[in-house]
Order: structure tokens, then C-alpha cells, then sequence
């Protein structure tokens, strides 16, 4: 009898130590990763084959010595370097400004994709540009596009997205969507001596955050298509859209109003106010 009662209550014991544990275990929780639809910022610095995710605002940049790639491109995107990036992908400054702006120390191709949802512009822009001293990237980006910001976070360049600023939508299967909300501000500001710029930078999405530059340096600017068709091919596969110049702010290539949904609940208001009246008359 004693043996039995040692060996249930040792089969008791051994219960409540497993039920413990599993109480001390924590439960797996779904993960959901913040998805922001916003400008991006990237860099090809001289001598670079692909685009780099920048780490900083646009007005904390400054340029390299020598020819290089500046890139935005507006997406949908984690704020990281998996975003999507600015095309042509593999763009280069001599396919596009090749034998401008010779005499200048600081030679950039300017490169603005405004993505592909049906509301934007049609296809990337480019632009070039040489500098005597050294500028910020949010000098580059201002020469001819214009920009709406909020506390150092580029919102919109050449007026799209027409409203919001770096909204946020959740995964799992991220959609765009009207823009309601607004990531985190930026952080700590950072400053250089020279040239005199104020700098930002941020914590999501950080690539994009940009305070507006205290000068804007004169620079030359180019907008002629290339003129070597090899250069052409090579920067642009036929998988990706061919920059065209820019010549001022783009508009969309259609509107993001729902005039479709507008009609149907209209002619569904037509067809039943049609209906009550012939029961009226009817009655």
C-alpha cells in the first residue's frame, strides 16, 4: 500500500514539474513587420556598381569627388536596404551625362523614380549636374524638383504623392493605401562645418529623412538624352523603363480617385429613385 502511494504521488509530482514548465515557456507570438510607403534614398558613389542604401538624410550627404548616381524612388518598403530601388538598377553616369560638366570636381547624375503604383508618373527622370565644392544631396534633389517635408522626412517630390507622409502599413500582403498615419520622427540632428548645411537623420525610414539645406550651391545642369547607344543598352536592360530627362514636375498618368466607384454608386441611386417612382405612380 505505502509502495503505491509513493508511486502516484511521485507520478503527481512529475505532472505538476511538466505543467510548470510548459507555463514557463513563452508562447510564440506572430511577428508582423511594418511595411512604409515613402521615398527612399540611394547612392552609387564613384567607382560603385549598385545601388547603396543611404544611412542618412539627404541634407547629412555630401557628395564624392568625381562622378557619381543620386537615386529616390517612392515604394513600398521596411526602411532597409531590401527596399525596392531606384531604376535602371544598374544606371551609370556616363550613359546619361557623358561629357558634361567636365570642369567640375563633383559630377552627379541625378536619378528620381517615382515607382509603379497606377497613380504615378510614367517613368524615372534623370538629370545632371556638376559642382566647384562639395554639396549635400538635398542641394542635388532641389536644383529642379521641388519637395514637401515634415520634420526633416521627405513626404513628396514634384508634388507626389499629392498627400501623407511615410505611412505605414502592416504585413502580412501590404497593399497601398490612403495615407493615414506617419512613421516615427527623425532623431538627433547632426551637423558638418562645410559647406554649412543643417543635417537629419532618423529612425524609420531613415533613408528618407532630409532637412532643408541652408544654401543651395550654383550648379550646371544637363538633360540630353544619351548619345551613345551602347551606354543606352547597357544602362537600361529591356527589363527596366528608360529614363527620359527631366524637363518639370511630371503629372500622373492617372488619377488615384476612384471615379469608377463614384459612377456605380450613382447610377445604383439613379436606378432605385426611377424604381420608387414608378411604384408611386403606380399607387
Amino acid at each position: 500500500m505505502t509502495w503505491a502511494r509513493r508511486r502516484a504521488g511521485s507520478a503527481v509530482a512529475a505532472l505538476a514539474v511538466a505543467v510548470l514548465s510548459a507555463l514557463a515557456v513563452p508562447t510564440p507570438t506572430a511577428s508582423a513587420t511594418t511595411y512604409y510607403e515613402y521615398w527612399s534614398y540611394w547612392h552609387k558613389p564613384p567607382g560603385a556598381t549598385s545601388w547603396q542604401y543611404s544611412s542618412v538624410g539627404a541634407s547629412g550627404y555630401y557628395l564624392k569627388t568625381g562622378k557619381q548616381v543620386e537615386g529616390w524612388r517612392y515604394a513600398l518598403g521596411t526602411a532597409s536596404p531590401s527596399d525596392p530601388q531606384p531604376r535602371p538598377t544598374d544606371v551609370t553616369y556616363d550613359a546619361y551625362c557623358a561629357g558634361k560638366n567636365t570642369d567640375k570636381a563633383y559630377q552627379v547624375l541625378l536619378v528620381v523614380d517615382y515607382g509603379t503604383t497606377s497613380s504615378a508618373p510614367s517613368s524615372p527622370v534623370y538629370s545632371c549636374y556638376g559642382f566647384s565644392d562639395s554639396t549635400t544631396g538635398y542641394a542635388v534633389l532641389t536644383q529642379q524638383h521641388t519637395e514637401r517635408d515634415s520634420g526633416g522626412l521627405i513626404c513628396a517630390i514634384d508634388n507626389y504623392p499629392r498627400s501623407g507622409c511615410g505611412d505605414t502599413v502592416s504585413s502580412p500582403a501590404p497593399k497601398h493605401t490612403t495615407h493615414t498615419s506617419k512613421p516615427a520622427s527623425p532623431g538627433a540632428s547632426t551637423t558638418r562645418t562645410a559647406p554649412r548645411a543643417t543635417t537629419a537623420t532618423a529612425s524609420a525610414p531613415r533613408a528618407a529623412q532630409a532637412a532643408k539645406a541652408t544654401t543651395r550651391p550654383t550648379a550646371t545642369a544637363g538633360t540630353t538624352p544619351p548619345t551613345s547607344t551602347s551606354a543606352t543598352s547597357s544602362a537600361t536592360p529591356s527589363a527596366q523603363p528608360t529614363l527620359r530627362p527631366f524637363t518639370g514636375s511630371p503629372t500622373a498618368s492617372r488619377s488615384s480617385f476612384p471615379f469608377g466607384l463614384v459612377l456605380a454608386i450613382a447610377a445604383v441611386v439613379a436606378l432605385s429613385a426611377a424604381a420608387a417612382t414608378r411604384r408611386w405612380r403606380r399607387g
